[in-house]
C-alpha cells in the first residue's frame, strides 16, 4: 500500500480554548451599591438643607416685610392723631354722640383723639374679644386713632361757604360722596360733620339735613350739640375725609393671629359702618405703652412709660394732666411655617416709638 507523503505531513488541527468571561462578584456589587447610596444620601442631604434654609429665609423675609409694612402705617396714623390739615384744633363736632341714631366710636372726639385699650380692656363696640374671624385676641393691646385722611391729594379747597344754604363750593371736581364724614378747616377753626349730598355739576357739598348731624352750626359746639354757633369758613378752607382707625390683634381666617385695622366705610344703604381688615399675618401680640405730659404743670414729662390701664388715664384720654405725647409699640411676630431648629415657628420682637406730631416734646 502506497501512501502519499502529503498525508503524513498535513498539520494537525489545534482546538482553541477561550478564557471564561468574569462578571462582578456579590461583594463588588454590594460595595458599589453602598457607595451609590452614600452619594445619593449626600446629595439628598444638601437638597434638604438648602430647602430648609430657603424656607427659613422666606419666612424671615415675610415676617420682616409684614412688620415693616404694619409699623409704617400704624406709626404714621398714631403720629397724625388729632391733627387738622390747617393746623388748628377741632372746635366743632356736630356728629351725634347721644340720642338717636347714636354715632359709634369714630365720632366721639371729646373723649380723646387717641385712646388705648390694655390687654384686659374690651372694645366690644369696635372689635370685642372672641374666637371668630376678625375678633380681638384676649390679652393683647389695642389703640384707637381719630384723624382726617393723610392723603393730601384727596384734600380740596373751597371757593365759597354759603352758611345760609349749608353748602360748600369747589373750583374742581371732588371725590366726596353722599353721607360721607368729612372735616373742614381754615386758619381759625375746624368742624367735623356728615355730607348730605355731593355733586360735581357744579362741584358742591351740602350738609343741612344729613342724618348724623345734630346741628348745622359749624362754629364752636358743646357736648351733645348744645350751644352750637354758626360759622362761615374762609375761601381756600380745606375739606378732608375723616379716616379713623382701630389697630388690634385679631383671629384670621386660618385660625391664627394677624394685625387688623378697623375703619369706616359707607354700605349700599349709605350708612357709615365699621369694617375690619387684615393687615399683616403672623402678628401674635401687640403691647403698647404711653409717655404722657402734664400740661397744667408746664408740660412736664412723666418719668416712665405706662400701659393703657394705668391710673393716669382714669380721668380720660383727653385729660390735660396725662396727655399722651408718644406711644411705644411692641409687636411679637411668628413665622407662618414651623421652620425653627426646634420644629417650632420662628419668633421675633420689634419695637418702635411714634411721637404725636401735634404734641411736640
Amino acid at each position: 500500500m502506497r501512501y502519499s507523503m502529503t498525508h503524513f505531513n498535513r498539520p494537525r488541527c489545534r482546538h482553541r480554548t477561550t478564557g471564561r468571561q468574569r462578571g462582578l462578584t456579590l461583594i463588588e456589587l454590594l460595595v458599589a451599591m453602598t457607595l451609590g447610596l452614600v452619594l445619593i444620601g449626600g446629595v439628598l442631604s444638601v437638597v434638604i438643607t438648602t430647602r430648609q434654609t430657603l424656607r427659613v429665609n422666606e419666612n424671615l423675609a415675610q415676617m420682616q416685610e409684614g412688620a415693616r409694612f404694619s409699623f409704617d402705617i400704624m406709626a404714621r396714623e398714631i403720629r397724625e392723631a388729632g391733627m387738622v390739615p390747617c393746623g388748628t384744633r377741632l372746635t366743632a363736632n356736630v356728629l351725634r354722640t347721644a340720642g338717636s341714631p347714636t354715632v359709634a366710636w369714630w365720632a366721639s372726639t371729646d373723649a380723646g383723639m387717641l385712646r388705648g385699650f390694655d390687654d384686659a380692656q374690651d372694645s366690644v363696640d369696635i372689635a370685642g374679644f372672641g374666637a371668630a374671624v376678625g375678633d380681638r385676641v384676649n390679652g393683647t393691646d389695642a389703640i384707637m386713632v381719630l384723624r382726617p385722611a393723610g392723603d393730601e391729594l384727596s384734600f380740596r379747597q373751597i371757593t365759597l361757604h354759603d352758611e345760609g344754604a349749608k353748602s360748600f363750593a369747589f373750583s374742581s371736581p371732588t371725590a366726596f360722596t353722599n353721607a360721607e364724614i368729612v372735616m373742614v378747616c381754615d386758619g381759625r377753626s375746624s368742624a367735623l360733620f356728615q355730607i348730605q349730598t355731593a355733586s360735581n355739576t357744579p362741584p358742591t357739598i351740602q350738609y343741612g339735613a344729613a342724618t348724623l348731624n345734630c346741628s348745622t352750626g359749624l362754629g364752636s359746639v358743646q357736648a351733645q350739640c348744645t350751644g352750637a354757633v354758626a360759622k362761615t369758613f374762609d375761601p381756600d378752607a380745606t375739606v378732608a375725609r375723616w379716616d379713623p382707625a382701630f389697630w388690634y390683634v385679631g383671629i384670621n381666617p386660618q385660625g391664627g393671629r394677624s394685625l387688623y385695622r378697623a375703619r369706616i366705610v359707607l354700605n349700599a344703604d349709605s350708612e357709615v359702618v365699621t369694617v375690619r381688615e387684615e393687615i399683616s399675618p403672623g402678628v401674635d401680640n401687640l403691647q403698647i405703652d404711653y409717655l404722657t405730659r402734664n400740661r397744667d404743670m408746664g408740660n412736664a414729662l412723666a418719668t416712665a412709660w405706662v400701659p393703657a390701664s394705668h391710673a393716669n388715664f382714669n380721668a380720660g384720654w383727653a385729660s390735660t394732666t396725662a396727655e399722651v405725647v408718644a406711644a411705644r409699640l411692641t409687636l411679637s411676630l411668628g413665622s407662618t411655617e414651623a421652620v425653627g431648629s426646634d420644629g417650632q415657628r420662628l419668633q421675633r420682637q420689634l419695637i418702635v416709638v411714634a411721637s404725636l406730631r401735634n404734641r411736640d416734646l
